[in-house]
């Protein structure tokens, strides 16, 4: 068995090596601020869980007849939105809401 690769570095050089690190997990961390602000929470209609799930509308309907909760507003009734947090709970729980 081979011996693991020592790299012995210069107090400068592991100041650049720590200051290099520090860029890329702070810029990894800025893109997952800014995914987690453009997903939004609330999807409209089946389609959009649809398109979340990557399934058809009718699979949607399906999981609606099961207990999928949708939401409806006064302003639009006739639209229904759904909640990522509760699409995620019906498929980890085996369609049964926590």
């Amino acid at each position: 068995m081979q011996e693991p690769l020592k790299v012995t570095l210069t107090s400068e050089d592991s100041e650049q090596l720590r200051r290099e690190v520090f860029a890329v997990m702070s810029e990894a961390v800025q893109q997952v601020r800014n995914n987690a602000i453009q997903a939004p929470e609330w999807l409209k209609g089946k389609s959009g869980v649809a398109k979340y799930l990557s399934v058809g509308t009718d699979t949607v309907t399906g999981m609606v007849k099961l207990g999928l909760p949708e939401h409806h507003t006064k302003a639009s009734p006739n639209i229904a939105f759904f909640k990522k947090s509760e699409v995620d709970s019906f498929l980890l729980n085996d369609g049964l809401i926590k």
